[in-house]
């Protein structure tokens, strides 16, 4: 349900702000009932960010294994007592019991000191700082007071910050819409809703 508007007042309010921003326009509205439609781009910033480029991870190094050489002495004959036969100095043949030392000999052989070894290796993240471009104000549209010598913040003549929104807004008249002002001007006929 809408609030029935007057057409009568809306008219002849409306009828005045036009009367008021017409010689504005001619010669530069810079009084407290002008307004301009004011439009400002959007802001974009920078922001620096560090992104993940590669996860840290384990890598297996694997260690060859040890040898080294050794000697040792080992018995190549145990030696003992054996029975010898040999020619006297007559040519009879003689028998005796000789006893042999054991013999050694030295030999080298390979031995494992440390078998092979796989060791774990935890390679850190790796970090990039990118550049990201991001929004810091959106576009804004609106309509401000044109009043001159407005301060700080002003630029043209009006002030870009106090935004008032619509026509009727700015002309003052609570509760109407673009839609009456457009019906008490002529514009329009309304709706068959208007006064419900």
């Amino acid at each position: 349900m809408t609030t029935p508007v007057a057409r009568l007042p809306l008219l002849a309010a409306a009828l005045g702000g036009l009367l008021l921003a017409a010689p504005a326009q001619a010669g530069g509205c810079y009084g407290p009932s002008c307004y301009r439609y004011v439009a400002t781009p959007p802001v974009y910033g920078t922001v620096q960010e560090n992104v993940l480029v590669r996860p840290p991870r384990t890598v297996y190094r694997t260690v060859p294994p040890v040898y080294d050489t050794v000697s040792e002495q080992v018995m190549v004959s145990p030696g003992g007592r054996v029975w010898q036969t040999s020619r006297g100095p007559g040519g009879e043949l003689v028998g005796c019991w000789v006893t042999t030392p054991p013999r050694f000999a030295l030999r080298s052989r390979t031995v494992l000191v440390r078998p092979a070894q796989s060791i774990p290796e935890t390679i850190p993240p790796e970090y990039a700082t990118v550049s990201k471009r991001v929004l810091v104000a959106p576009a804004r549209a609106g309509w401000a007071p044109a009043g001159g010598g407005c301060g700080p913040g002003c630029y043209g003549g009006y002030r870009a910050a106090a935004y008032t929104g619509s026509i009727p807004d700015a002309l003052g008249i609570a509760g109407a819409s673009s839609a009456d002002i457009g019906v008490a001007l002529g514009f329009s006929t309304g709706s068959i809703y208007d006064g419900y």
